[in-house]
């Protein structure tokens, strides 16, 4: 019995030296969010609140609940459910981090004064944000992903593998650090141009392994797409019929030509998916798909191209 008291005494220590833990790293991250949304406040003229704010030393991660985005005029913007970042480290380049926004939507009357062009049922949607990057250190190699779901209408995924992104990974921290010295300073001019050279120089070297898109119907995908055909005086049928006509002139495979016949009759799912050549930069790799404009079936083979639409 008393080494089950004294087993149990030494969890509730553990329990709570870490409740202690996240308390104090919740109020210092507190203070920087207030830090950071005061300095977009003075730049925008926007004003931010929120009614929660979270964070984990074991996960790395914070969590803002509750967001309320206001105008310089005092007027509603958007409201956010939550927005919750994950495995950031602000010395290193974690192997794993996350952003992610949970129920972004816009107020009715802000979304009713938005441009008259401007699609009413995606000013009016609830959105979820999910973006993360996974980093290999050793290899250089990392892997981004970017997910955008407009709840009930549609969602829309991207997946890109990159190698050699070390230098970028690098630049990129030194860039946080730099902004970090200088506090509420803003940059000078030179500082900036520094900073956008050796992002620049870093991008330079990146080398493409894969890449994916895809797009979702969530539900409402087709009146989507009629709403804005009916801005243009256009049908659905009408819609098709111009697409193949495109497509017997356009410079692509049967294949793909099929994918988006299928696409564009189904609205159901599209996706796009590239494997790149290893050891050719961004730059390289662009080059050699120029020179291949016109070839759709040597392009295909060169980037090992899927197209697949239902």
């Amino acid at each position: 019995m008393k080494k089950l008291v004294i087993v149990a005494a030494i969890v509730a220590a553990g329990v709570g030296g870490v409740s202690y833990a996240n308390y104090v790293a919740t109020q210092e991250v507190r203070a920087e969010v207030d830090k950071q949304l005061a300095l977009v406040s003075e730049q925008t003229g926007a004003i931010f609140k929120y009614a929660g704010l979270s964070a984990s030393v074991i996960s790395k991660s914070v969590e803002i609940t509750n967001m309320e985005v206001i105008s310089p005029e005092g007027d509603n913007v958007a409201k956010i459910q939550s927005i919750e970042i994950t495995g950031y480290d602000p010395d290193n380049i974690s192997p794993h981090t996350s952003f992610d926004v949970k129920s972004f939507q816009f107020d009715k009357d802000f979304a009713a004064k938005l441009p008259a062009d401007t699609n009413e049922m995606l000013a009016s949607a609830s959105y979820d944000l999910h973006s993360s990057l996974d980093y290999d250190e050793q290899s250089g190699n990392s892997d981004v992903v970017v997910k955008l779901d407009a709840k009930d209408i549609v969602s829309f995924n991207m997946d890109m593998g990159l190698a050699n992104s070390k230098a970028l990974m690098d630049a990129s921290l030194a860039i946080s650090k730099a902004q970090q010295e200088a506090g509420n300073q803003p940059l000078t001019y030179e500082q900036e141009l520094q900073q956008q050279t050796l992002v620049m120089q870093a991008m330079s070297k990146l080398e493409p392994r894969n890449v994916s898109f895809s797009l979702n119907n969530q539900g409402k995908l087709k009146d989507l797409l009629l709403s804005e055909l009916e801005k243009q005086g256009m049908t659905l049928e009408q819609m098709e019929l111009m697409l193949q006509q495109q497509l017997q002139q356009a410079p692509v495979t049967q294949d793909i030509a099929e994918a988006l016949t299928s696409f564009a009759k189904g609205l159901n799912s599209f996706s796009v998916s590239a494997k790149l050549p290893e050891g050719k930069t961004m730059m390289e790799v662009n080059q050699h798909i120029m020179m291949l404009v016109g070839q759709p079936e040597e392009l295909v083979k060169f980037i090992n191209l899927e197209v697949k639409g239902d």
